[in-house]
């Protein structure tokens, strides 16, 4: 009993970090989109992208 517990704390923490990222995700790319279209610092913008890239490579190791 005590396993299947630990089991189900785990698989909704897990969830709650899959929803986290799929959020910062999106607001990462959205704010790239208006960074660009505003025409603000290059570096922002860099940094946005690399950070985007990051999440989405965490996203797919945890999900596969």
């Amino acid at each position: 009993m005590r396993i299947y517990i630990t089991k189900l704390k785990r698989r909704k923490r897990k969830l709650e970090h899959i929803k986290y990222l799929e959020n910062r995700i999106n607001e990462l790319h959205n704010d790239i989109v208006k960074d660009i279209l505003k025409g603000n610092d290059k570096l922002k913008v860099y940094n946005k992208s690399r950070l985007l890239i990051k999440y989405n490579r965490r996203l797919k190791l945890i999900l596969y």
